[in-house]
């Protein structure tokens, strides 16, 4: 139920507006409501606070002032350079008809009746896409009314024959005057600032960001004048942002067929977000078993992700980018800073209310690119790419053909060279060479290579592994014409949409082979290798120089073409522990088996008590999909006993037999740091020694 405002009926009582939900069941009631809510504070702002409210900020006044003016001004000076002008009949009755108006506006001042400004305001407005309250403060109608008036004696004046440059010169500042056509023709728009801003960014890639950056803010704010921007209004965009969700704008259905489904608005994204969390949150939080730290850890599984502080940080600067560019290019003169990070976050953090909200959670989809595990290595590189498919387009179907095109070669490339994908998409045929008796590829090198830095131009050798696999020979065997190696993710694409579309195209395949994984991706394949070299002893520098990494001691282009011999030994101490035999059936190499790793995979799963502290832990084989174990830890025993759910046992008989598991078998532990750390912490147990006080206390 809630109350109107008085102002809605005009000074009778307040009336309620009362919505029943129709059920009986507490679930959909939560949903109901939650639907109901949803729909309520999206439209309260613009309904319910704009009838009470009767302030409107400085930005805002001005502009609307500055708008009545320009149009009416624009529309005098069409008039009086119109080929055709009016008889002296005609301008007499205009002039004693703004003489009339402005003893009746007058008239309206003494009254205090803001009526005819009302109108006034509502029109410029509208045109500027600034909101006007539905009873504008007696100041502002006195500031309209006035203008009013000033205008209509200017008009007078050029009714007359006066220019109306000379006429409305009082009117107008002394920037305005000397740019008098600028000021008529209107002030700079957040659509005309993004525009500019996508037409001077030095890159295609950056001009995508500004054009994703300016599509939010034109929605949040409307086309609006750039003056009217303040800080208050960008901390609002900024809180609307970060609740945007990481997946925005995917989920609208077209494809290569289908192009016509309308993308739904970031507002609707929010909601859709908002509702579904509510339902999540309501159905967690109603379940009195768990224990407050096993919500938090439930309600971060399931919680929809929302964009990153880092991702808000950047639309932030693209913001303050627009509007710098608007200064320097479309002659804006005004504010080009709002908001530092800080105020941004603190703002962010206050609004959310975390502090007061035990359960409040504010899942990011953060990605830490983290080492492959030998587990991940070994299922691809013994998946039906390198093994045999079905065909080109079902390469995660087992069968008898091999594709060696990019999604073969590609992967191998970076994860056995430290590469950038785009580094190795750009390699023509001619940039493998040998240097100094090695095989090697120049990377970077000719002028048409794009790349990140000076430091990214090198020359690497090709390892032994890519040697036995035939890479050379699948080289030399391309068409004649072709120069590129890998042709197929250029075509059509620019330079810097060629790694994303790329990257996509095999995030595809890998969720199909089941290697996907958020923060162990494709491109943590050169981390992989990095992180190899630097356990097998390689050191910083070299490291660096095989990466085309910047602020290194040495020359990457210079040392690497001079050092290729060290620099292959090095390679090489990446050990994939891989077989390769030929096949006659394909008349090529091909991998026979891979030793990565040599024990089965079983996954943890735990539930935490209140103080964070594992309370059930589950192990089930990743091969079989048996049960290992299932059991409740409980301190209080003396022994394993029998509970209501099942097997309860010690904390140290369970780390115990977790630490006989983790010998024959590989422990995959839960992402979650929270049940992470609990499984980690229980362990710990495993290691303390029998009849130690520290034993006995468990």
């Amino acid at each position: 139920m809630k109350r109107f405002p008085r102002i809605f009926f005009e000074g009778e009582p307040n009336r309620f507006l009362r919505l029943s939900l129709r059920t009986d069941l507490p679930f959909d009631a939560v949903m109901r409501a939650g639907k109901l809510l949803s729909v309520y504070e999206q439209k309260e702002p613009e309904i319910v606070d704009a009838l009470e409210r009767k302030e409107i900020s400085t930005e805002d006044a001005q502009a609307l002032l500055n708008e009545m003016l320009r149009q009416a001004l624009k529309r005098i000076l069409d008039e009086q350079s119109a080929d055709r002008g009016l008889s002296d009949c005609e301008i007499d009755g205009r002039i004693e008809t703004l003489k009339e108006e402005n003893r009746f506006l007058r008239q309206t001042m003494r009254q205090r009746d803001w009526t005819q400004a009302q109108t006034l305001l509502e029109t410029a407005g509208h045109e500027i896409s600034v909101g006007v309250p539905s009873l504008a403060p007696s100041d502002l109608g006195r500031r309209a009314t006035s203008l009013k008036r000033q205008i209509n004696k200017a008009e007078i004046e050029a009714l007359d024959g006066e220019d109306i440059r000379v006429a409305a010169a009082s009117l107008l500042t002394a920037d305005e005057r000397e740019n008098f056509d600028r000021f008529v023709a209107g002030e700079v728009r957040i659509s005309a600032a993004i525009s500019s801003a996508m037409e001077h960014a030095t890159s295609r890639d950056m001009e995508r960001k500004f054009s994703a950056t300016g599509s939010i803010a034109l929605e949040f704010f409307g086309d609006i004048p750039l003056s009217t921007l303040n800080s208050d209004k960008v901390k609002k965009l900024m809180w609307f942002i970060q609740q945007i969700p990481a997946v925005h704008g995917k989920k609208h259905g077209n494809n290569r067929y289908v192009h016509d489904r309308k993308k739904a608005s970031k507002r609707e994204e929010i909601e859709w977000a908002d509702l579904e969390d509510m339902g999540h949150r309501a159905a967690i939080e109603s379940n009195d078993l768990l224990s407050l730290p096993e919500k938090r850890a439930r309600l971060a599984e399931v919680l929809v992700a929302r964009l990153t502080m880092t991702t808000v940080k950047h639309h932030l600067n693209r913001l303050h980018s627009i509007i710098r560019n608007a200064e320097e290019n479309l002659r804006y003169k005004g504010q080009t800073r709002f908001l530092s990070q800080a105020k941004m976050e603190a703002h962010i953090s206050k609004e959310s209310g975390q502090k007061s909200d035990p359960l409040f959670i504010r899942k990011e989809k953060n990605k830490e690119r983290e080492v492959w595990t030998n587990e991940r290595l070994q299922k691809l590189l013994l998946s039906p790419v390198y093994t045999g498919c079905a065909s080109k387009h079902r390469r995660w179907t087992s069968g008898e053909v091999i594709v060696r095109d990019a999604s073969y070669w590609v992967p191998l490339i970076v994860m056995t060279l430290g590469t950038r994908i785009l580094e190795v998409l750009q390699l023509k045929k001619t940039d493998m060479v040998v240097r100094n008796g090695v095989l090697s590829v120049m990377l970077g090198i000719t002028s048409e290579h794009r790349v990140k830095n000076s430091d990214s131009k090198r020359t690497i050798p090709l390892p032994q592994l890519l040697l036995d696999l035939g890479f050379a020979e699948w080289v030399h065997s391309l068409p004649a014409e072709q120069l590129l190696l890998f042709p197929e993710p250029a075509a059509g694409a620019d330079i810097a949409a060629i790694s994303g579309n790329f990257g996509k195209r095999l995030k595809t395949l890998y969720r199909h082979l089941e290697v996907a994984d958020w923060n162990e991706d494709f491109y943590a394949l050169r981390k992989t290798l990095s992180s190899a070299l630097d356990d097998a002893g390689v050191s910083e520098s070299r490291r660096q120089a095989i990466a085309g990494h910047s602020g290194g001691t040495i020359l990457n282009r210079s040392y690497t073409r001079q050092n290729v011999l060290t620099l292959k030994s090095d390679l090489e101490k990446f050990d994939l522990k891989l077989t390769i035999s030929y096949s006659e059936q394909h008349g090529y190499p091909i991998i026979a088996s891979c030793d990565l790793v040599a024990k089965p995979v079983a996954k943890v799963e735990v539930e935490l008590s209140e103080d964070e502290t594992a309370s059930v832990v589950r192990v089930i084989s990743q091969n079989t999909g048996k049960v290992l174990i299932r059991v409740s830890v409980s301190r209080k025993l003396q022994k394993a006993s029998l509970s209501a759910n099942g097997t309860c046992w010690t904390p140290k008989k369970t780390a115990i037999r977790l630490r006989e598991i983790g010998e024959t078998h590989s422990l995959l532990l839960p992402r979650i740091p929270q049940c992470r750390q609990a499984i980690e912490s229980l362990l710990t147990l495993a290691y303390v020694s029998e009849g130690s006080p520290a034993a006995e206390a468990q």
